[in-house]
């Protein structure tokens, strides 16, 4: 029964993968079918069609980043990925990232800290990818003049806090499903693929931790992440 059940999970896991998947191409491609249309509708000035070369661009590159956060959270959800811990300074990597982010902050005006420090135990480039993904998240939620601050509160939890929009509570129960927006839900344009927090998700779980989000419309959002106590440069198999 167990086994039985293990499958049918599965299954309908593959059902939903599928579904979304589907739902999600569909977009960019009929983008870029009306574009290529439109552009072939009458002759054009060579202007003209740069702007189409490069709104199709835009769509291509999306689709790529799709395809590969597709890739990663295939392979997290179907055991496939193994991670190595390494006991390293958490705050010498935050500001390596912090110091990555700090272009598209400071075009946006955007504040970014951080405070704390700990030896943390975890995979060095799934943090980064983790980290990068919630500050990222972070600057396109948050206003001009708005800060972003990474808190390193213990050696098993950091927080990242932004001063954005926020989210309203109905959202929150759904936040790190794939392809979810709040955005969309709110009638505002959405901004990137909707697989970003999932990401962050699957890194946890592969590390056998977690991820919580508290949010207050027009206050702003805090993600914290909990990562278990474990004996440094030890692998963690996911569960």
């Amino acid at each position: 029964d167990e086994m039985l059940a293990r499958l049918e999970d599965s299954f309908a896991r593959l059902a939903r993968f599928s579904a979304d998947l589907a739902h999600e191409l569909r977009t960019p491609i009929q983008n870029l079918r009306g574009e290529a249309d439109v552009a072939l509708t009458r002759a054009r000035t060579a202007e003209e069609y740069r702007e189409v070369i490069e709104l199709g661009i835009e769509e291509y590159d999306r689709l790529a980043r799709m395809i590969d956060s597709l890739l990663f959270l295939a392979r997290a959800e179907n055991a496939e990925m193994r991670i190595e811990r390494t006991d390293f300074d958490a705050g010498a990597a935050i500001d390596d990232i912090l110091d990555f982010c700090e272009a598209a902050a400071s075009e946006q005006s955007i504040t970014l800290s951080r405070t704390g420090d700990a030896r943390l135990s975890a995979d060095p480039a799934l943090f980064r990818r983790v980290l990068t993904n919630l500050i990222s998240n972070a600057l396109t939620h948050t206003p001009a003049g708005g800060r972003v601050s990474v808190s390193v509160r213990s050696p098993t939890e950091i927080a990242v806090a932004d001063t954005g929009r926020g989210i309203s509570p109905e959202h929150l129960p759904r936040i790190f499903d794939r392809f979810y927006r709040a955005d969309a839900a709110r009638g505002v344009p959405p901004d990137g693929t909707g697989l970003g927090l999932s990401i962050v998700r699957s890194i946890m779980d592969l590390h056998g931790g977690a991820v919580t989000i508290e949010s207050q419309p027009g206050e702003g959002t805090t993600v914290t992440l909990r990562f278990p106590a474990v004996s440094a440069s030890a692998e963690y198999p996911p569960p």
